[in-house]
Protein backbone atom coordinates (compact mmCIF):
# COMPACT_ATOMS: atom_id res chain seq x y z
CA UNK A 1 0.00 0.00 0.00
CA UNK A 2 1.47 3.29 -1.06
CA UNK A 3 1.53 5.79 1.49
CA UNK A 4 -0.20 9.38 1.36
CA UNK A 5 2.37 12.25 0.42
CA UNK A 6 0.88 14.80 2.16
CA UNK A 7 4.13 16.85 1.90
CA UNK A 8 3.26 17.24 -1.44
CA UNK A 9 0.78 19.54 -0.19
CA UNK A 10 2.70 21.50 2.46
CA UNK A 11 6.63 21.08 3.09
CA UNK A 12 6.17 21.73 6.57
CA UNK A 13 5.11 18.66 7.13
CA UNK A 14 8.47 16.83 5.76
CA UNK A 15 10.39 16.27 8.99
CA UNK A 16 14.20 18.03 8.42
CA UNK A 17 15.83 15.22 6.56
CA UNK A 18 13.07 14.80 4.39
CA UNK A 19 13.14 18.43 3.36
CA UNK A 20 16.91 17.96 3.08
CA UNK A 21 16.75 15.37 0.19
CA UNK A 22 13.84 17.28 -0.92
CA UNK A 23 15.97 20.29 -1.24
CA UNK A 24 18.38 18.26 -2.76
CA UNK A 25 16.43 16.45 -5.53
CA UNK A 26 15.81 20.59 -6.45
CA UNK A 27 19.44 21.44 -7.02
CA UNK A 28 19.40 17.97 -9.18
CA UNK A 29 16.78 19.35 -11.07
CA UNK A 30 18.66 22.63 -11.30
CA UNK A 31 21.35 20.98 -12.56
CA UNK A 32 19.69 19.39 -14.89
CA UNK A 33 17.87 22.26 -16.55
CA UNK A 34 21.82 23.84 -16.99
CA UNK A 35 22.53 21.09 -18.77
CA UNK A 36 24.19 18.10 -16.51
CA UNK A 37 23.16 14.54 -17.06
CA UNK A 38 20.87 13.05 -14.75
CA UNK A 39 23.51 10.65 -13.10
CA UNK A 40 26.37 12.87 -12.47
CA UNK A 41 23.97 15.10 -10.99
CA UNK A 42 22.82 13.02 -8.40
CA UNK A 43 26.46 11.79 -7.91
CA UNK A 44 27.74 15.55 -7.18
CA UNK A 45 24.55 16.59 -4.67
CA UNK A 46 24.93 12.99 -3.17
CA UNK A 47 21.80 11.52 -3.42
CA UNK A 48 20.27 8.56 -4.89
CA UNK A 49 18.46 8.49 -7.74
CA UNK A 50 15.21 6.34 -6.77
CA UNK A 51 15.11 9.23 -3.88
CA UNK A 52 15.16 12.00 -6.39
CA UNK A 53 12.82 10.05 -8.74
CA UNK A 54 10.32 10.17 -5.87
CA UNK A 55 10.39 13.35 -5.08
CA UNK A 56 10.57 14.77 -8.62
CA UNK A 57 8.32 12.58 -10.22
CA UNK A 58 6.59 13.63 -13.38
CA UNK A 59 8.87 16.41 -14.13
CA UNK A 60 11.55 13.97 -15.30
CA UNK A 61 10.35 11.54 -18.37
CA UNK A 62 12.62 9.42 -20.06
CA UNK A 63 13.55 9.75 -23.86
CA UNK A 64 16.24 8.25 -25.83
CA UNK A 65 17.48 6.01 -22.80
CA UNK A 66 18.17 9.61 -21.44
CA UNK A 67 16.29 10.85 -18.65
CA UNK A 68 15.02 14.31 -19.53
CA UNK A 69 13.97 17.40 -17.28
CA UNK A 70 10.62 19.13 -17.93
CA UNK A 71 10.91 22.61 -19.11
CA UNK A 72 8.31 23.83 -16.19
CA UNK A 73 6.73 21.90 -13.23
CA UNK A 74 4.50 22.49 -10.49
CA UNK A 75 6.76 21.33 -7.73
CA UNK A 76 6.29 23.21 -4.38
CA UNK A 77 8.93 26.20 -3.14
CA UNK A 78 9.74 27.55 0.06
CA UNK A 79 11.10 31.13 -0.71
CA UNK A 80 11.59 34.10 0.92
CA UNK A 81 9.44 37.57 0.66
CA UNK A 82 9.32 40.87 1.87
CA UNK A 83 5.86 42.12 2.35
CA UNK A 84 4.06 44.96 4.87
CA UNK A 85 7.24 45.83 6.02
CA UNK A 86 8.71 42.24 7.21
CA UNK A 87 10.29 38.99 5.81
CA UNK A 88 7.91 36.05 5.08
CA UNK A 89 8.38 32.57 4.49
CA UNK A 90 5.71 31.45 1.25
CA UNK A 91 5.50 28.18 -0.20
CA UNK A 92 4.81 28.40 -4.14
CA UNK A 93 4.09 26.09 -6.76
CA UNK A 94 5.74 26.17 -9.90
CA UNK A 95 8.53 27.46 -11.78
CA UNK A 96 6.90 30.95 -13.19
CA UNK A 97 6.08 31.99 -9.61
CA UNK A 98 9.56 30.61 -8.43
CA UNK A 99 11.21 32.96 -11.07
CA UNK A 100 9.01 36.19 -10.10
CA UNK A 101 10.23 35.79 -6.49
CA UNK A 102 13.64 35.48 -7.76
CA UNK A 103 13.25 38.66 -9.87
CA UNK A 104 12.30 40.36 -6.99
CA UNK A 105 15.35 39.65 -5.22
CA UNK A 106 17.38 40.56 -7.77
CA UNK A 107 15.82 43.80 -7.84
CA UNK A 108 16.35 44.56 -4.18
CA UNK A 109 19.76 43.54 -4.95
CA UNK A 110 19.93 46.31 -7.82
CA UNK A 111 18.44 49.01 -5.43
CA UNK A 112 20.96 48.02 -2.46
CA UNK A 113 24.28 47.28 -4.23
CA UNK A 114 23.69 49.79 -7.43
CA UNK A 115 20.89 52.65 -5.51
CA UNK A 116 18.55 52.15 -8.47
CA UNK A 117 15.83 53.55 -6.70
CA UNK A 118 13.37 52.92 -9.37
CA UNK A 119 14.32 49.58 -10.11
CA UNK A 120 10.66 48.13 -7.45
CA UNK A 121 8.11 50.03 -9.72
CA UNK A 122 7.61 46.81 -11.78
CA UNK A 123 6.52 45.08 -8.99
CA UNK A 124 3.82 47.93 -7.54
CA UNK A 125 1.12 45.84 -8.79
CA UNK A 126 2.48 42.45 -9.19
CA UNK A 127 0.89 39.95 -6.59
CA UNK A 128 2.04 36.19 -5.74
CA UNK A 129 -0.47 33.50 -4.87
CA UNK A 130 1.42 30.66 -2.13
CA UNK A 131 0.13 27.25 -2.90
CA UNK A 132 -2.84 27.68 -0.17
CA UNK A 133 -4.50 30.03 -2.44
CA UNK A 134 -3.35 33.24 -0.31
CA UNK A 135 -2.22 36.45 -2.20
CA UNK A 136 1.05 38.57 -1.04
CA UNK A 137 2.04 41.34 -2.71
CA UNK A 138 6.00 42.61 -2.41
CA UNK A 139 7.14 45.39 -0.10
CA UNK A 140 8.45 47.65 -2.64
CA UNK A 141 9.45 51.13 -0.17
CA UNK A 142 12.85 51.19 0.15
CA UNK A 143 12.90 52.31 4.15
CA UNK A 144 11.60 49.08 4.78
CA UNK A 145 13.41 47.18 2.49
CA UNK A 146 16.89 48.29 4.30
CA UNK A 147 15.17 47.79 7.84
CA UNK A 148 14.22 44.35 6.78
CA UNK A 149 17.88 43.93 5.92
CA UNK A 150 19.19 45.22 8.63
CA UNK A 151 17.47 43.30 11.00
CA UNK A 152 18.95 39.92 9.09
CA UNK A 153 21.99 38.53 10.46
CA UNK A 154 24.59 38.37 7.52
CA UNK A 155 22.50 40.43 4.45
CA UNK A 156 25.03 39.95 2.20
CA UNK A 157 25.02 36.11 2.38
CA UNK A 158 21.36 35.20 2.20
CA UNK A 159 19.56 32.65 0.17
CA UNK A 160 15.86 33.32 -0.84
CA UNK A 161 15.38 29.38 -0.09
CA UNK A 162 14.81 27.96 3.10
Amino acid sequence: MKSKQVWKKNLDRLTPKQLAKYDDSLEVLRMMRHGTSFSKATKTVGISPPTVKKFLGTVLSKKNKRIRVRKNDSLLRKLRINENGKEIFIQVRGTKKAGLVGKYHSAVGRLIDKNETRILESFADKTIQDAFGKTHSFEIQTEKIIAILERQEEPEFFTIYK
